[in-house]
């Protein structure tokens, strides 16, 4: 259930700091003294510009190291919760969790609070960011960037405008329609084309939705279920419509100017990936430094012209104009009143359910 990949095809990896998390090295060693400025993130791949970290080490006197090693959620989140669970060091002062697996750390104790007088630029938190229903209140978290999910095509090939999720059901494209095989993206998409809310699901929402996307299996008129590797058929113009993460479509506009994403009528998700501090950090201090950093206009701006999504700090889009005019003034980075009030996010499951949730879709999509 990756989502890794909708970050892949946007550059080639920074490596500011090469390494991962291993399978059986991940709890570290208490740090010596010269490590005590020594501040280390994991991140996704393809996910900040060249300068942040730079100037960041530069003005702070604070060495980074970067790691970027979230390739999957819910591997990242099994290699940390062992060494988690017994109090042990996962040598990681910030990670960067998509909104659903960073209420599961909140939930299990796993996350350090904020520390709110060591985050003035607290006070860019945009509306977007003010509030989160895995974290209320954001105590624990703010996010790295916002991205949605909602429809990519190709007018030359659809020959027609795609403005519905029931553009995906439409037999004129069968066996060119692509889905996600990210359970929240593309059941709550198919859910708000049905009229129901992803923020108040219930198990009968989803085994429905379920339901229409199974049918749509074995009937043909999907022809894959992909990580982002919808993107090159898309391009290709193998497939008509696909479910869409908007920084893929953003990030191959450049080689690929015909390419749309919309969000349908019905309505669009909206998701986050977030930075947390994991309870066992023992550099808080240079955690919160980090996070404020990134919150200041200018170096969000800066990690957006790299990454091409939706930024959470108040006044980075006039910042962004400075440095990168042109994707300043993208839809895609830059959503109008319109697009932003059709947003839903898929409200946050218990453990329990998103166990069965899951299920129901690996069920549904032929997992």
């Amino acid at each position: 259930m990756s989502r890794w990949s909708r970050r892949r095809f946007l550059g080639t990896t920074l490596g500011v700091a090469a390494g991962a998390l291993g399978g059986t090295s991940v709890a570290g060693c208490r740090s010596s003294a010269r490590d005590e400025r020594v501040l280390r993130i994991s991140n996704w791949p393809l996910y900040i510009d060249d300068r942040t970290i730079p100037e960041f080490q530069q003005a702070t006197g604070i060495t980074v190291q970067y790691h970027e090693d979230i390739n999957d959620n819910n591997e990242f989140f099994a290699k940390i919760t062992a060494p988690l669970a017994r109090g042990q060091s996962i040598d990681r002062d910030v990670i960067v969790l998509t909104d659903w697996v960073a209420g599961r750390m909140i939930r299990m104790g796993y996350a350090t609070p904020l520390q709110i007088g060591a985050f003035p630029n607290r006070a860019n938190l945009s509306p977007l960011a003010q509030d989160a229903d895995f974290d209320p209140g954001r105590r624990y978290t703010v996010p790295w960037l916002f991205g949605m999910v909602g429809l990519g095509y190709n007018p030359r090939v659809t020959g027609r405008d795609i403005t519905s999720v029931g553009d995906l059901f439409d037999p004129a494209f069968k066996g060119r329609v692509t889905m996600v095989t990210e359970m929240r993206d593309t059941l709550g998409l198919v859910m708000l084309g049905e009229g129901r809310d992803p923020m108040r699901c219930t198990a009968a929402n989803i085994r429905a939705a379920a339901a229409r996307v199974r049918q749509a299996r074995e009937s043909g008129q999907v022809r894959a279920f992909t990580g982002n590797d919808y993107t090159e058929d898309l391009a290709n113009g193998n497939i008509a419509v696909a479910i869409a993460w908007s920084g893929d479509i953003q990030g191959l506009h450049a080689d690929n100017p015909d390419l749309v994403w919309v969000a349908p009528r019905e309505g669009a998700i909206l998701f986050s990936d977030n930075m947390l501090i994991p309870k066992t950090s023992d550099r808080v201090a240079l955690a919160m430094q980090w996070i404020d950093w990134c919150y200041a206009p200018a170096h969000s701006a800066q990690i957006v012209s790299r990454a091409g999504y939706i930024s959470a700090v108040q006044g980075a889009i006039p910042a962004l104009e400075r440095i990168a005019p042109a994707l300043a003034k993208s839809p895609l980075v830059n959503p109008p009143p319109a697009v932003l009030s059709q947003l839903r996010t898929f409200r946050a499951l218990s453990d329990a359910e998103d166990s069965e949730f899951t299920r129901i879709f690996l069920d549904a999509i032929g997992g």
